[in-house]
C-alpha cells in the first residue's frame, strides 16, 4: 500500500524505511484542497441557502436573530453575525458591514424592516445586532487609527512629540537626569542609538505612544520588565523589542486575528486605548517568556520572538480568548 509520506520506524534490532514519491504527495494535498474549495462553494451557493430557509420556517427566526438569541455576548456571537452578514445576498445586510459609527442605530432599523422582524417578538434583537455592528465595524475603524499612528513619523522638531519621548524617559529613570537629548544615556533604556527617533521608522509613533502607555499606566511592571532587560545575561533591548512587540500587535490586528480578543473584551467599539492595553498584555507576558526561556544571548532572538508570536496566535484561536494583564492599571 503506497503512503504520502516518509516514514522512517525502528525497532530494536531492525529498521524499516518507506519511501514516498512525492508527486503523490503533492497530488493528495491538492485534492484535499480542491474538494474543500468545492464543498465550500456547494455550501455558500446552495447547501447554506435551503439550510437557513428550513431553519427559519420551522423556528419562524431568521438566522440573525438565531444568532443574537442563542449566543451569549463576546466573540462566537460577533464572528458569526459578521459571517451571516458577510454571506448574504441582500445588499442591506451587507451594507451593514461598512457601516459608520453614527449609523448604526440606523442600519439596524433597515435590517429589521428587511428581515420583517418586530421589537415586540423580539425585543432583545435590536440591542443585540447594534452590540455586534458595533464591534465589527469598531475592529475596522480600529485598525485604521493605529495604521495612522504607524504611519506618522517620529519629528524631533514636534513638541509634542518631543516631550513624550522625555516623558517615556522620565517615567523609566525617575532618579536619572538627561545629560543632553542626544545621549548614549537612551541605550539605558534599550534604544539603540545616542537619538531614539531613528527607532521609530519601522512602526512610526505607534511604537512611542505604546511605549508610553505601559510605562505611564502600569508603571511598576515597566520598571520590574526594564530591570530583567538590564540582566547581564538575559537583558535585551528594552525599547527596541518593545518596538518589535508593537509591530506584532499591529500585524495581528491586521490580519484580523485579534477579532476574537476584542469581540470578547469590547462589548462595542474598540478604541485606541484598547489596542495599547493590548500591547501592554503583549510587552508584559513576552518579558515572563524570555526570562523562563533563558536564551543563551540576545542572538536568539528572532527564534524565540517567533516562538513567543505562535503562543500568542494559538491563544487567539480561542473563542474565549482574553489578552488581558491581570495587575490593576493606574488610574
Amino acid at each position: 500500500m503506497t503512503t504520502c509520506c516518509m516514514r522512517l520506524q525502528l525497532s530494536p534490532g531492525s529498521y524499516d524505511v518507506s519511501i514516498v514519491d512525492s508527486n503523490q504527495c503533492d497530488r493528495c494535498v491538492k485534492s484535499k484542497k480542491m474538494l474543500g474549495h468545492i464543498w465550500q462553494y456547494f455550501y455558500t451557493s446552495y447547501l447554506r441557502y435551503w439550510l437557513k430557509w428550513i431553519c427559519r420556517h420551522l423556528t419562524g427566526t431568521c438566522e440573525l436573530q438565531r444568532i443574537c438569541s442563542g449566543q451569549r455576548p463576546g466573540a462566537t456571537r460577533a464572528t458569526k453575525a459578521e459571517y451571516s452578514l458577510k454571506s448574504s445576498k441582500n445588499k442591506v445586510l451587507t451594507a451593514a458591514l461598512l457601516s459608520t459609527e453614527d449609523h448604526l442605530e440606523q442600519c439596524v432599523n433597515q435590517i429589521m424592516r428587511e428581515k420583517k422582524i418586530k421589537p415586540q417578538k423580539d425585543p432583545m434583537f435590536k440591542e443585540s445586532l447594534h452590540v455586534c455592528l458595533a464591534q465589527i465595524t469598531g475592529y475596522k475603524s480600529l485598525y485604521v487609527s493605529v495604521e495612522n499612528l504607524r504611519k506618522e513619523v517620529f519629528n524631533s522638531d514636534n513638541v509634542e512629540h518631543e516631550t513624550m519621548l522625555l516623558k517615556l524617559w522620565d517615567l523609566l529613570m525617575p532618579t536619572v537626569k538627561l545629560d543632553s537629548r542626544i545621549t548614549k544615556q537612551w541605550g539605558e533604556i534599550g534604544f539603540q542609538g545616542d537619538d531614539p527617533k531613528t527607532d521609530f521608522r519601522g512602526m512610526g509613533l505607534l511604537g512611542l505612544i505604546n511605549l508610553v502607555f505601559f510605562s505611564e499606566h502600569y508603571t511598576e511592571e515597566a520598571r520590574h520588565v526594564l530591570s530583567h532587560a538590564n540582566h547581564p545575561k538575559l537583558g535585551y533591548s528594552y525599547a527596541i523589542v518593545g518596538i518589535n512587540l508593537t509591530e506584532m500587535a499591529y500585524s495581528l490586528l491586521k490580519s484580523g486575528a485579534l477579532k476574537p480578543h476584542f469581540y470578547n473584551t469590547v462589548l462595542g467599539k474598540p478604541e485606541l486605548q484598547h489596542f495599547h492595553q493590548l500591547y501592554c498584555y503583549l510587552a508584559y507576558e513576552f518579558d515572563k517568556f524570555w526570562v523562563a526561556e533563558e536564551p543563551e544571548s540576545i542572538m536568539q532572538f528572532n527564534f524565540y520572538r517567533e516562538k513567543f508570536h505562535s503562543h500568542i496566535k494559538t491563544q487567539l484561536q480561542d473563542p474565549h480568548v482574553s489578552l488581558t494583564l491581570t495587575v490593576c492599571p493606574k488610574n
